[in-house]
C-alpha cells in the first residue's frame, strides 16, 4: 500500500496538519541530495517563494490535532474562551452568521486572524453590498500594517486590493505607509506588498516605490524582500524602476553572483530596455569569465544571451571562444558554452551578419581543434556542449562534427583514454554516441 501523503498547506508558514483527526502526520520524506558529480540539466537556484519555507517544529515536539485543521469535523471543534461567540460559531458552523453581525460587534480584525474567520470575511466580500465592503475595509485599513504580517489576515488584506476600487486601494496603500520596507522583508508581509503592486494604479506604485528607494540592496539579498523587487520590475513601467536600476549597477557583478541578486538582474534584462541598463550591461560584460564560472552568475550571463543587444552576445561568445575547452569542462560556465550555440543559431539576431560570423568562428574553434573536441568529449559536462552542438549544427557543419567526434572515438579505442579522472573518459563518450545517433535518426 502506499504510504499515505500528508495534504498541502492551507496558507504559507502553517505546518502540515494532520489529515484525520487523531492520527500522527505521516513524517515527510528526507530531502535526496543529487550525486556530487551529476550535471543537473537545470541548475538553476531555488530562491524560497515569497513567504518562505515552513517552520520545522522543535526535535522530539510532537504535533497535536489543530483546532482550525482543515480536515477536523466543525462539530469537534470546541469552543474558544478567548475568541467572541460570533467566532466561535463560525468555527463550529452553527449557522449562517452575516458580515453586517460582524461589524456591528467590530469584530472584523478578530476575524481576519482566525483561520476559519479569514475564510469566511474573504467569501462574504465576493457577495457583499458595497456599502458593507467599504466598512469591512476601513476596519481593516486601521490595522493593516499589522495584519499584514499575520498568517491569516494577510490574506484578507490581499482580498481587498482584489476587490476594491481604486480610491479604496490608494486608502489601503496610504494605510501601509512607513511599514513598505518592512513588510516586504516579512513572511507574509512581502505577499502583501506584490498584490499591492500587481493591483494598484501607476500613482500607488510610485508611492510604494519611494518607500523601497532606500532599502533596494536588503531587499534584494532577503528572502521575502527579492520576490518585491522582481514585482515592481514585472509590473511597474521602466521609467518607474529606475530606481532599482541605480542600486543595482553600483554593485553589478556582486549582484549578478547573488542567489537572489541574479534573478532580480534577470528581470531587469527582461522588462527595461538596453539604454537605461547601459552601465549595468557593461560590469557584466567584462567580468563574464569569471560569472560563467559562477552558480549564480551564469544564469546572468545566459539571460544576456537571450534578451541582450547583438553587441552584447558578440562580446559574450567571443569571451567564451577564446577558452571554450575550460569553460566547458565547469560545471556552470559549460552552460554558457550550451547557451552561445543555441543563441547564435535560433535565438534572436541568430541570422544578424555579426551573430552569424562569431557564430562561425565558435564552430571551427571546435572542429578544427582536435584537442578541443576530444577534452570537451570526453569530460562530464563538456559532452553536454557537444550533444547541443549537435543539434545546433548547419549544412555541412554535421558532416564535420560527427566525423570529428568519430576521431575521439578512434583515439579512444586506439589508447583507451586519459587515466587518471574520476569517470571513464570511454564511458563519458557514451552518451556522445548515444546522442549522435538520436540526431542522425532524426535527420534522415
Amino acid at each position: 500500500m502506499n504510504a499515505m501523503m500528508p495534504p498541502p498547506n492551507m496558507y504559507p508558514g502553517m505546518p502540515a496538519m494532520p489529515m484525520f483527526p487523531g492520527m500522527p502526520p505521516v513524517p515527510s520524506m528526507p530531502e535526496q541530495t543529487p550525486s556530487k558529480n551529476a550535471k543537473s540539466r537545470n541548475n538553476k537556484p531555488e530562491a524560497p517563494g515569497g513567504g518562505g519555507k515552513n517552520q520545522r517544529e522543535p526535535k522530539g515536539k510532537r504535533r497535536t490535532k489543530g483546532k482550525n485543521s482543515k480536515d477536523e469535523p466543525s462539530a469537534a471543534i470546541e469552543d474558544d474562551a478567548n475568541l467572541s461567540l460570533l467566532l466561535n460559531q463560525v468555527r463550529r458552523r452553527q449557522r449562517d452568521v452575516s458580515l453586517e453581525e460582524v461589524l456591528s460587534e467590530k469584530l472584523v480584525v478578530e476575524f481576519a486572524k482566525d483561520q476559519r474567520g479569514s475564510r469566511f470575511l474573504q467569501t462574504k466580500l465576493d457577495e457583499a453590498p458595497d456599502d458593507v465592503k467599504r466598512m469591512v475595509y476601513a476596519a481593516i485599513q486601521e490595522d493593516a500594517a499589522e495584519l499584514s504580517k499575520e498568517v491569516f489576515a494577510n490574506h484578507v488584506v490581499q482580498k481587498i486590493f482584489d476587490t476594491a476600487d481604486t480610491e479604496q486601494k490608494k486608502a489601503l496603500v496610504r494605510a501601509l505607509a512607513d511599514n513598505v520596507a518592512a513588510l516586504s522583508q516579512d513572511q507574509y508581509g512581502c505577499r502583501v506588498i506584490q498584490k499591492a503592486i500587481q493591483a494598484v494604479s501607476k500613482e500607488s506604485q510610485q508611492q510604494i516605490a519611494r518607500e523601497l528607494e532606500d532599502h533596494v540592496e536588503s531587499c534584494i539579498r532577503n528572502m521575502h524582500g527579492n520576490h518585491v523587487i522582481q514585482k515592481s520590475i514585472e509590473q511597474m513601467p521602466p521609467d518607474s524602476v529606475n530606481f532599482v536600476i541605480k542600486a543595482v549597477e553600483q554593485k553589478a557583478e556582486e549582484t549578478a553572483r547573488h542567489v537572489y541578486g541574479c534573478r532580480v538582474i534577470q528581470r531587469l534584462l527582461e522588462h527595461c530596455v538596453s539604454a537605461q541598463l547601459e552601465p549595468m550591461l557593461e560590469k557584466i560584460l567584462v567580468n563574464v569569465a569569471v560569472l560563467a564560472k559562477d552558480a549564480y552568475g551564469n544564469y546572468v550571463v545566459q539571460h544576456m544571451l537571450e534578451h541582450g543587444r547583438k553587441e552584447d552576445k558578440k562580446r559574450i561568445i567571443e569571451t567564451i571562444r577564446a577558452n571554450i575547452a575550460e569553460f566547458s569542462k565547469e560545471k556552470f560556465s559549460s552552460n554558457v558554452v550550451e547557451k552561445c550555440f543555441e543563441a547564435a543559431t535560433v535565438g534572436e539576431n541568430a541570422d544578424d551578419p555579426l551573430i552569424q560570423q562569431e557564430r562561425n568562428l565558435l564552430m571551427r574553434m571546435v572542429l578544427e581543434r582536435p584537442e578541443v573536441i576530444y577534452a570537451m568529449c570526453t569530460n562530464t559536462y563538456g559532452n553536454y556542449v557537444v550533444q547541443k552542438m549537435l543539434e545546433n549544427t548547419r549544412g555541412e557543419e554535421w558532416p564535420a562534427l560527427c566525423q570529428a567526434i568519430r576521431n575521439v572515438e578512434s583515439q579512444l579505442n586506439s589508447t583507451g583514454g586519459a587515466a587518471g579522472g574520476r569517470e571513464d573518459p570511454r564511458e563519458v563518450f557514451k552518451h556522445i554516441l548515444t546522442h549522435l545517433n538520436k540526431e542522425t535518426g532524426a535527420q534522415q
